[in-house]
């Protein structure tokens, strides 16, 4: 059968399928379905003119199943017996794999609190970490960093919360200050697996009205095995706006308000009866099964909180009724929602099974009316585990947790989820409100009963606790029960019928034993005979007419429904199992004429118009991928017609999205229509529509042309868009499960989408397998033991569909059947005969010839890192195996296994369009035990009967997989012939077989042969380990390919020299003209011992050799024609200027060379239009007088100064020196610039023309300033510092591993055959360095190309070589912590061969960000030393230093590679100074060496201009030293230039390597594949025998300098009055002001105390010093302390340098009082108010960056500034600032307080201004005399007077009688 021939028909198939639907249902039924195809083509002749007829009647009224639509689809879906074949045997399973998160805690902002210590503490599942504390600031800095592992597959990775949050730290417990929660999916979903320097917003999950309650920088990364991490410079910069930089996905909105999600439970029905714990077990026993033995219950998770319904006693239809709802910030950064429904056991509860609802999948982000909310059902989840069978203990409770593929129907829920935006706090919201009005009477009663038992209720005792507004604004998850709205019950149920037939049931695995093997196909619980009689669904059903009707079981087969007189079974005829011929491990059931067959009946609410749409969905992204398939085979043959091709698919997708929105708009009435379900299909309106408008443009394409890939890619992004909205999250019908048992055991199993076998009239909405036969292997269930094989291979025919549609279940049968009832059935009056089974009465003869040509690419199975390869070709009931080719993964067998006498049934046509397929499977044999399984594939064979013409098949490769491994290619075709009965023997003869019996592949079968060259470079063999306990020491290289190959000469001693002194040899060969089917070519490396032996090291198999055919010659010869081209150029030197500015665009270099970029118009904006500018204006810069150019510069420096360039160069200034670091941060900077303009490459991208463009423009000024090495110029100007280039990466990746001249293999050793082994490093023994070219052979067999193999030409010789390198090691960041606390103490170690050199002693206490800056020489001889090891250990006082990670560089590769990677070129030319010259040799040198070694004519230096070959370089050769002098000539400058637009000359272009730093990641072996850090470094080599260089560049890390910072606290203003008078209510402050530089908190200071201040002034002169250590370049403080007691090194941390001043209240009985707290960054001063009314909080809250100034210029400042607590003004400050270096200092030193030298004088306080508690008289005085004077004075008068009084009337009486007596 030819793939052309079948095409058109299968394609008038579809066209007419929806008319032939119609037709079929007024004819005879039985015949006509049976024998329509035999009816040929007559039939649908008469069909079409029908059709043209009825077309123009309906056209208009019913597009639903008008032509129109169905000629769209028709493509999607040919009409077919067979499904498509699936070369993949199991498909992907979910494997554990390593994760590692990273989380650096970099900062946090504006957190709310006053007088706060805060602490970070992370927690992802049970670990827990935490960050140090840092004491009394809202904006603490950490900079800590922390590692998580885990071990797991990814889904499950996925699901972890992090949570960090920020607590108050205290004594006696901590106070939560806010949260923040985001899992793991959505940073691994973020672009390169993390978020970098982003701010996450902090909530109080216990008040969700209050806001944010903070900021806090992180960098959070996911990273798997494998996945590359960017290497991020962080940028300093100290106003960086949060609200633009928060952490949350692109897209969704900065303002996240909160929302409550509802996750509404109404009932489950159909659940597992089985009660797990072995108590039910014995209960069971004495009760028997009268009742359900499960107490069920759902639990809900989502993003970390768990909310739970209560449980329903001895039910498996339980009837819920609540509602959990979780309140969320909205969108979520946790995406799935986990419902498992657990039963409640005696002793511990069991999960019956779980689901996950993925929210992206039920809600829309897009903006505008286009998104929707997340939103879902009501409608049915379908949940399934682990298999019901009664045994005491499940063996597969994991998927019962969600781990791995669920193999059985659990039951299913009824569950809606809403979610409500919140606007402003958390209100009671309409939503909820309805639903407490309906059950506030019933929640007493019915509500708190359950509560009470229920143990595990968190609800439930909250519920008495916490008052109702508590609970409606925390986070907590609330619980509670809502009444059911009457709409939703009245679901409709419709029958619907599974129907599916046997045609072949072998490869059965024979440990299933020889009982009898009967196979249950089960749709939910219809037609599960585990479960007894009661397996319907709920056993009772609501019909359409409200009564209700006892659902219909088939359990038995003597079991009939009358209604229908249709035997309804779902297991087949127990049969037993034969042996299968030539194969004694497999087994099959004898399906030959009879194909048994099934039939359940079961009911299920009709929403199946969702699978519909996601059918139609599915065909048209599968129509895609197949059409892209074929493109890209296409390509290989021609560049148009793949272009053609692609163009018809993206039409026929755009008229497929059109006939798709015309349908879905067309909605039927009467359907229930879940919210989700409107949304869903709006959603597919819109991306279709979107989608296809690309596709529009792509197709007409107005403007530019669209490369090919480029088309590809986009159609690529549509097939995955389209894929995402296929997977429909409403389940309707469950899946259908394919069992089979052993004597009623389960074995095996086969679990089939209901969506993929649904039958509808519409033949785009079928299901891709509806009526098909369609090939199944059934898996075990649960985990699969490693090496498993096929446990069975099922041949099935599956139909699902309504019952109203069962006209047309066996439509698409294998025509030539008759129906065999079972003989107990009336088969009278039966509406659609079901057969028990079909008899197909024909027999066939047929021979399959399987070709089995060769392999390539397979898994080694053995020790040493090859197999024994044979293959074992099963078809139908026979099995044939190839001979075994020892030792080898790319076996060529050459073998045809002939199967004779093959029988069929049915109609030979159809067989020979839909034949069975072939399964083979690839085995390694192992001279002990059993032979290992490799992998496996299938294929379909070419059909050709007796009456066609033989045409021999083409051989093709088929892709091998075992498990979830790729295990290569088999080249091989099968071809299927009829046996004519007539002439038994007229079939194609065969070749003779050879002495074995083994008949070759036939000639015109085997691809055709031509000669080829190949031509081996055999440079040297490296890094080999062991082999059997011995070194290696006399290893050889074997190259082999298709049986013919060469040797390499012997290495006589490995360790002296492992070069081989043949360089190198050539063989001819004969490969297939075809370069798809060349065979793999081997490289084998042996190791010759004593006596002769010889032993395989290892191996390397080169699957494809394209990359090393060469095809034309590049003699020597070619060159001069293309000299000739360019020598037009010459003639004009100006007109090539343009081509060259452009060139040097990609080149990322640090200036644009040649005068012509000195023009304004070139520079100013670098755009991709550079190079079509018009040759006019550079030819006219290019000519003009040096004095224009003069003003043209100075204009540039006009540009470039801004504010903050001046700012960080008098930074640099002040320093006053300018040294490496100097140049480092420099190009720092410039990388963070040039990040913005360009991509990767180097290419200019999208230009967003920002001022980042000047920032590019001042490195790339000074070429000609700089030459000029004058001081007076450096001053003149602002220093413009040279850069060097940092790559994120290792240099290797830059430079394609410097593979230009000798390419790398590797070695490999050891089995492959099992995941963990795949890749490995333990598998490589060694690498082999070489190369080979591959042509065809020369006419006249000469031998040489003027004398040698081509593949010489360039190669250097492989003498050892002494070599000086030098090793930097600038610093190394994210190292993995390796010590308990979470740091590490890190050192270098490096290796070279012998040489060991250990920097312990220079280890760096307590660091994950080291500054090494070291730099070490190792003398070494290539290429025995040639690999060099950077370790980085951490060190430890006690036990061994453990090794954090290291990296590994080839430097041989580097010091031959044409990329001259011995020493970086620098971006200038200086002599002296930081940037000196580095390279031993100059410029000029180089130039005129590499200029020999191409060939090429040059230099030619003329002043102003270089020549090299054909181009012409221009640029300053004249410089004057000073005024006075005479010039000087140098052509250094311009050759600089020259060679670092190298790439650009022709013959000869490679990019050099520049001047560099390279960052390198370091891996440790335990974590393959994980970072473990990176470390940057370069590393300069220099051959002894040129001239030494000089010496070392240092680049030692700065020391800190020391300062120290003297703040005079002068006076206070307006502080707010804390206490209040006792006796009069007056209210006064006792002001003291606190300082100290954060960082340093145990120097804190604080003032005198300024007693009674009744205004809230107080009065100071005090002196505060702080010394500290500080890092101008870096702005970053350095602190060196102890972390606590126990550490014996001091940590040393960069932290900003940020001063912190606080206003207390001094109390003497209780804990002082905080008034208010300012923090000042020394960098960003906010300027000082001149007077204290003027002072306000603008000053530090709003200032501007205008309005900062740094102390470090300043040096002086003095005003007012505010205090702040809690966002108010609370105080002012006039203070003096004063900032010194530790010189300085120690020349005028001043003292603390009021000391000397220097004292301050004391302050004038008021005479109020004292301590009561000291001086109580003073108190009195101040207190009460000064107020009540005169009070005091009255009293005392008055007391005076009163004294008098009484006494006067005291004495009055004795004195008159005194006087009467006295007389």
């Amino acid at each position: 059968m030819e793939p052309s021939a079948v095409a058109p028909q299968a394609h008038r198939k579809g066209l007419f399928a929806g008319v032939k639907l119609k037709k079929k249902k007024k004819g005879k039924k039985g015949l006509t379905i049976a024998n329509k195809d035999a009816l040929g083509d007559h039939d649908e002749n008469a069909d079409l003119h029908h059709d043209t007829l009825r077309r123009q009647e309906e056209r208009e009224e019913d597009l639903m199943n008008s032509d129109a639509l169905s000629n769209v689809f028709g493509s999607l879906s040919p009409k077919r017996k067979r499904a498509k074949l699936v070369t993949r045997i199991h498909e992907e399973e979910m494997k554990s794999q390593n994760y590692q998160i990273a989380i650096t805690i970099i900062e946090a902002r504006q957190l709310v609190g006053e007088n706060i210590d805060p602490v970070v503490i992370i927690e992802i599942g049970d670990e827990k970490k935490q960050t140090t504390v840092k004491e009394g600031t809202n904006a603490p800095f950490y900079n800590e960093y922390f590692v998580f592992d885990f071990v797991g597959p990814q889904v499950f990775l996925f699901d972890k919360i992090i949570n960090i949050s920020v607590m108050h730290n205290k004594l006696i417990g901590s106070v939560l200050i806010g949260s923040f929660k985001v899992d793991l999916g959505t940073v691994y979903g973020q672009p390169g697996h993390r978020f970098c320097d982003k701010w996450a917003l902090l909530t109080d999950p216990a008040d969700i009205r209050m806001g944010a309650k903070g900021y806090l920088k992180c960098d959070i990364s996911v990273t798997g095995k494998g996945d590359a991490i960017q290497a991020m410079q962080k940028t300093a910069d100290t106003e960086e706006q949060i609200e633009k930089n928060l952490l949350i996905p692109k897209g969704f909105p900065s303002e996240r308000p909160w929302a409550r999600f509802y996750v509404r439970i109404y009932k489950a029905e159909g659940l597992p009866k089985m009660n797990s714990s072995i108590m039910a077990n014995v209960t069971k026993a004495f009760i028997g099964d009268s009742k359900d033995l499960v107490d069920p219950y759902v639990v809900v998770m989502f993003a970390g909180q768990m909310g739970r319904t209560t449980v329903q006693k001895n039910c498996a239809d339980p009837v819920w009724h609540e509602q959990i709802i979780f309140k969320e910030m909205f969108p979520p950064l946790c995406r799935r929602v986990k419902i498992q429904v657990w039963d409640e056991g005696s002793v511990n509860d069991v999960a019956l099974a779980t689901h996950f609802i993925d929210l992206k999948k039920i809600s829309n982000e897009q903006d505008g009316d286009k998104g929707f909310l997340p939103t879902f059902g009501p409608a049915w989840i379908n949940l399934y585990g682990s298999p019901r069978n009664h045994s005491l203990m499940d063996d597969h409770q994991e998927l019962n947790e969600g781990f791995g593929e669920g193999v059985s129907f659990r039951g299913r829920l009824f569950l809606e989820i809403a979610v409500e935006i919140l606007s402003g706090g958390a209100r009671e919201s309409k939503f909820s409100s309805i639903i407490k009005d309906i059950k506030l009477p019933s929640k007493d009663k019915d509500f708190k009963a359950p509560k009470g038992k229920d143990k595990t209720e968190k609800a439930g005792e909250d519920r008495k606790s916490a008052s109702p507004s508590d609970k409606m604004n925390s986070t907590q998850v609330e619980v509670e029960p809502f009444d059911m709205p009457s709409e939703i019950y009245e679901e409709k149920f419709e029958e619907f019928l599974l129907f599916g037939t046997f045609f072949e049931a072998t490869m059965i695995d024979r440990k299933v034993g020889d009982k009898p093997i009967t196979f249950e196909v089960s749709i939910g619980n219809f037609g599960n005979i585990t479960d007894g009689v009661s397996a319907g669904a709920g056993g009772k059903k609501k019909t359409r007419d409200g009564e209700a009707e006892e659902s219909l079981l088939h359990e038995g087969e003597d079991e009939i429904s009358y209604d229908l007189g249709v035997p309804l079974i779902s297991t087949t005829p127990p049969e037993k199992p034969l042996i299968t011929s030539g194969n004694r491990n497999y087994q099959y059931l004898p399906y030959d004429e009879r194909k048994p067959c099934i039939c359940v009946k079961s009911y299920w609410g009709n929403q199946t118009f969702r699978l519909y749409s996601s059918n139609t969905l599915e065909k048209m992204a599968d129509h895609l991928e197949e059409s892209l398939e074929q493109v890209k085979d296409l390509i290989k043959v021609s560049e148009i017609a793949s272009e053609e091709k692609i163009r018809t698919t993206l039409n026929d997708f755009i008229n497929q999205s059109r006939a798709f929105i015309i349908i879905a708009e067309k909605k039927p009435k009467g359907l229930h229509y879940t919210a989700l379900d409107k949304k869903r299909l709006m959603l597919f309106k819109q991306e279709l529509e979107a989608m296809s408008s690309d596709a529009k443009g792509i197709v007409q394409q107005q403007k530019k042309k669209m490369p090919l890939d480029e088309m590809m890619r986009k159609t690529q992004s549509f097939i995955d868009k389209i894929r995402f909205l296929v997977d429909e999250p409403q389940n309707t019908v469950p899946d259908v499960f394919i069992w089979m048992l052993s004597s009623n055991k389960r074995v095996a199993y086969a679990r089939v989408p209901a969506k993929t076998i649904l039958y509808s009239a519409a033949t785009e909405q079928r299901g891709k397998d509806c009526g098909k036969i369609k090939t199944h292997f059934l898996k075990l269930p649960g985990k699969r033991p490693l090496g498993w094989t096929v446990q069975a291979k099922v041949d099935i025919y599956l139909w699902l569909g309504p019952a109203s549609c069962a006209h047309s279940i066996m439509e698409n049968l294998p025509v030539g059947y008759e129906t065999e009832l079972p003989s107990n059935t009336n088969s009278g009056h039966s509406v659609v005969p079901s057969p028990a089974c079909l008899l197909y009465k024909t027999p066939h003869l047929f021979q399959l010839r399987a070709h089995m040509y060769q392999a390539r690419g397979l898994i080694a199975a053995d020790s040493t890192g090859l197999s024994d390869p044979f293959a074992k070709v099963t078809f139908t009931s026979h099995c044939q195996t190839t001979k075994i080719i020892s030792q080898t993964l790319s076996p060529t067998w050459n073998q045809m296994l002939l199967f004779n006498s093959i029988v069929l049934h049915g109609d030979r046509e159809e067989i020979a369009q839909f034949p069975p397929e072939i399964v083979i499977e690839l085995y390694d044999d192992d001279a002990v035990g059993k032979a290992e399984y490799i992998g496996s594939t299938v294929a379909a064979p070419v059909v050709r009967l007796a009456d066609q013409n033989y045409e021999p098949p083409k051989l093709s490769y088929h892709p091998v997989y075992c498990g979830n491994l790729s295990g290569g290619d088999l080249l091989a075709a099968f071809e299927l012939l009829e046996i004519p009965e007539s002439d038994p023997d007229g079939i194609p003869p065969l070749d003779p077989p050879d002495v074995g019996q083994v008949y070759p592949v036939p000639a015109n079968i085997r691809p055709v042969l031509s000669k080829y060259r190949v031509e081996v470079l055999f440079w040297g063999v490296r890094e080999l380990k062991k082999v059997q306990l011995l070194s290696v020491d006399r290893p050889q290289v074997l190259i082999e390919c298709a049986g013919k190959g060469v040797k390499s000469s012997v290495i006589q001693s490995y360790k002296k020299n492992p070069n081989f002194s043949g360089l190198a040899d050539w063989f001819e060969v004969e490969l297939p003209e075809n370069e798809l089917l060349h065979p793999p070519l081997s490289i084998c490396v042996v190791d010759w011992r004593a006596f002769g032996r010889s032993t395989l090291v290892g191996t390397h198999t080169i699957n494809c050799l394209k990359q090393f055919l060469c095809k034309t010659q590049l003699g020597p010869q070619d060159t001069p024609n293309r000299l000739d081209i360019v020598e037009i150029e010459k003639a004009s030197p100006e007109s090539s200027q343009p081509a060259e500015l452009s060139r040097e665009e990609p080149c990322l270099a640090d200036h644009i060379y040649a005068e012509v970029d000195q023009g304004k118009c070139t520079v100013v904006e670098p755009d991709p239009s550079l190079t079509t500018l018009p040759a006019a204006e550079p030819e006219h810069s290019a000519s003009e007088p040096g004095k224009e150019r003069k003003q043209k510069d100075m204009k540039k420096f006009i540009l470039r100064s801004t504010k903050r360039r001046k700012r960080t160069i008098a930074e640099e200034s002040a320093e006053n020196v300018i040294d490496w670091w100097s140049k480092y941060y420099a190009s720092v900077l410039k990388m963070q610039k040039a990040k913005g303009i360009f991509s990767s490459e180097g290419k200019p991208e999208d230009n967003k023309q920002t001022s980042d463009h000047i920032a590019l423009i001042i490195e790339e000024e000074p070429d000609k300033m700089k030459k000029d090495k004058t001081l007076k110029n450096k001053q003149k100007e602002t220093p413009n510092l040279a850069t060097l280039q940092i790559y994120e990466g290792d240099l290797e990746s830059e430079f394609n591993n410097f593979e230009d001249w000798v390419k790398t293999f590797q070695l490999l050793r050891g089995k492959s055959n099992d995941e963990v082994h795949a890749d490995s490093e333990d598998r490589i023994i060694g690498k082999f360095k070489g190369s080979f070219c591959i042509y065809p052979s020369p006419e006249d067999g000469s031998l040489l190309d003027g004398g040698q193999p081509r593949i010489l030409q360039g190669i250097p010789s492989n003498h050892s070589v002494k070599v000086l390198i030098r090793i930097y090691i600038v610093a190394a960041f994210n190292l993995s912590p390796a010590d308990p606390d979470g740091k590490s103490d890190p050192y270098i170690v490096l290796r070279l061969g012998n040489t060991e050199i250990k920097d312990r002693e220079n280890y760096i206490p307590k660091q994950l960000n080291p500054v090494f800056g070291r730099s070490f020489e190792i003398q070494a001889t290539f290429p025995k030393d040639s690999l060099l090891t950077v370790l980085i250990y951490d060190h430890d006082f006690v036990g061994t230093d453990d090794l954090i990670g290291e990296t590994k560089i080839d430097l041989e590769n580097r010091f031959y590679s044409r990329h001259r990677a011995t020493c970086g070129l620098q971006s200038q030319y200086e002599l002296e100074g930081y940037n000196a010259w580095r390279d031993a040799t100059k410029p000029s040198e180089i130039l005129t060496k590499l200029c020999k070694d191409y060939r090429i004519s040059g230099p030619f230096m003329r002043p102003g201009e270089i020549q090299v070959g054909t181009k012409v370089f221009k640029g300053q050769t004249v410089f004057t030293e000073d005024d006075d002098e005479e010039p000087v000539e140098s052509y250094e400058h311009l050759s600089l230039k020259v060679l670092r637009a190298w790439e650009e000359i022709p013959g000869a272009g490679y990019r050099l390597v520049p001047e560099h730093i390279e960052t390198r990641p370091l891996y440790h072996k335990d974590k393959p594949g994980m970072e473990q850090g990176r470390v940057q470094m370069w590393v300069d080599m220099f051959p002894k025998d040129m001239p030494l260089p000089g010496p070392p560049v240092d680049i030692s890390p700065r020391k800190p300098k020391g300062y120290e910072l003297r703040v005079i606290i002068w006076n206070t203003e307006d502080v707010i009055l804390e206490d209040e008078n006792i006796f009069t209510g007056q209210k006064s402050s006792d002001i003291y002001v606190k300082g100290w530089i954060k960082g340093l908190e145990e120097d804190k200071q604080e003032t005198d105390v300024h007693y009674n201040s009744l205004t809230g002034e107080g009065n100071f002169n005090w002196r505060f010093v702080f010394p500290f250590h500080y890092l101008p370049a870096e702005k970053q403080m350095v602190v060196s302390k102890r972390e606590n007691i126990f550490s014996l090194e001091k940590t040393e941390r960069k932290i900003p340098a940020e001063l912190v001043l606080q206003v207390w209240d001094f109390e003497r009985l209780s804990s002082d009082d905080f008034l208010g707290t300012l923090e000042l960054n020394l960098n960003g001063f906010p300027r000082a108010a001149k007077t204290a009314k003027s002072c306000d909080l603008g000053i530090v809250v709003a200032a501007s960056e205008e309005n900062k100034m740094s102390i470090f210029q300043q040096k002086r400042i003095r005003g007012w500034w505010p205090f702040i607590k809690a966002g108010e003004l609370t105080g002012k400050v006039e203070a003096e600032f004063h900032l010194v270096t530790a010189e300085e200092a120690e020349k005028n030193p001043v003292g603390k307080a009021r000391k000397e030298p220097e004292p301050l004088e004391k302050p004038n306080r008021p005479d109020t201004s004292f301590s009561w508690f000291v001086n109580p008289f003073k108190c009195l005085y101040h207190l009460i005399w000064r107020n009540y004077k005169k009070y005091i004075i009255i009293g005392i008068i008055l007391l005076i007077l009163v004294v008098f009084l009484v006494l006067f009337i005291y004495t009055l009486p004795g004195a008159i009688s005194h006087r009467i007596v006295v007389g």
